[in-house]
């Protein structure tokens, strides 16, 4: 089958990425779904997989290895009694840790992972909505309530667009982002968009003002920025349900290499969670460790919310091919894409 293949960790995109077009068709086990590809969406995961940031949890299971982990596509084959079958149409998630196998002809994907997309959903958008959007639900499910003052740091990103939708559905009453795509973010239901390049969030003085319930990290990351809504006075002090919740840890592009790096990654989060929970004149600082987690029913339930799908422009010349992969993985890189970032894999 055709495939991307990457054959070491490395940091050189255009000289890593490999094309074959007679690689090992996969051989379904029990349990599992073999879905033909037709769309593969690629997230920050594929990045650090790549690299080998955190190679300690997240390496490949041996190399060469196919990158991507967020597919969609058709039934080919699944269990005699799966809930599946041949020529559904189907969305796909990777099985957590590490996203592998998605940019190639062919992927098998366990079960709990894959939900039927309807006929009017094109594959482009069933790829596009699969992780992000379903970090984006968990996130407004657990933390977000009606009537919040919502500022979502990064909201023209592949979770950002969807969060934005899903905290109004929820009822947020005031949601502001951080974008330099003004018009985006704005028909997506935001309110406000701060120009991060112009302005900083803690300066603005109607914020100070009147705060904000939650601040929503998608990608800031570093403990500045909490520190920085907790000084200026834009978020509410515990006490009043304020709230900082960040997706990841101070460092956005962390590397842990071993269990020293793992621990030293772990106490760079829990004690403020702990220490914030304590003292309620400040906000509380959360992290969503459940991103990821998949509930029955969820991604259906994702579905059915019949939300836009925003996809990065550069996506409409990105095909399982050498030059589309790598200008994927360029914008992936750089964390520049407007929406999600999807490679066409296949045209039917």
């Amino acid at each position: 089958m055709k495939c991307i293949l990457i054959p070491k960790h490395g940091e050189d995109i255009d000289n890593l990425l490999t094309f074959s077009d007679n690689f090992p068709q996969p051989a379904r086990k029990p349990g599992q779904v073999l879905v033909k590809v037709q769309a593969c969406a690629l997230a920050p995961g594929d990045i650090r997989v790549m690299k080998g940031h955190c190679d300690y949890f997240q390496s490949p299971r041996g190399f060469p290895y196919i990158p991507g982990g967020d597919i969609s596509g058709i039934v080919q084959e699944a269990d005699e009694k799966s809930r599946f079958k041949r020529g559904d149409r189907v969305l796909c998630m990777f099985e957590i840790p590490r996203p592998l196998d998605g940019l190639a002809e062919y992927a098998c994907v366990k079960e709990h992972l894959v939900e039927k997309i309807p006929d009017d959903m094109s594959f482009t958008d069933a790829a596009a909505l699969t992780s992000s959007a379903l970090a984006s639900h968990n996130a407004c499910e657990s933390f977000v309530k009606p009537g919040d003052r919502v500022l979502i740091l990064g909201g023209s990103g592949g979770c950002g667009t969807f969060l934005i939708q899903m905290a109004k559905n929820k009822g947020a009453s005031y949601i502001a982002t951080t974008s330099s795509d003004s018009e985006l973010v704005k028909s997506l239901g935001a309110d406000e968009c701060i120009n991060y390049h112009k302005e900083k969030f803690w300066q603005i003085t109607k914020f100070k003002e009147d705060p904000f319930d939650i601040i929503i990290d998608l990608g800031v990351g570093r403990y500045e920025a909490y520190s920085m809504a907790k000084n200026s006075g834009v978020l509410k002090a515990g006490k009043d349900g304020g709230r900082y919740l960040t997706f990841s840890g101070d460092e956005p592009h962390m590397k842990i290499h071993n269990m020293g790096q793992t621990v030293k990654f772990a106490l760079s989060i829990l004690p403020r969670v702990f220490w914030t929970r304590l003292w309620p004149l400040v906000p509380r600082y959360l992290h969503h460790m459940d991103a990821l987690e998949v509930k029955p029913g969820r991604f259906a339930k994702i579905i059915d919310m019949k939300l836009r799908v925003v996809i990065d422009p550069h996506s409409t010349d990105n095909t399982l091919d050498l030059g589309g992969v790598k200008r994927a993985f360029h914008v992936m890189d750089k964390r520049a894409g407007h929406g999600k970032v999807v490679v066409q894999v296949a045209s039917t």
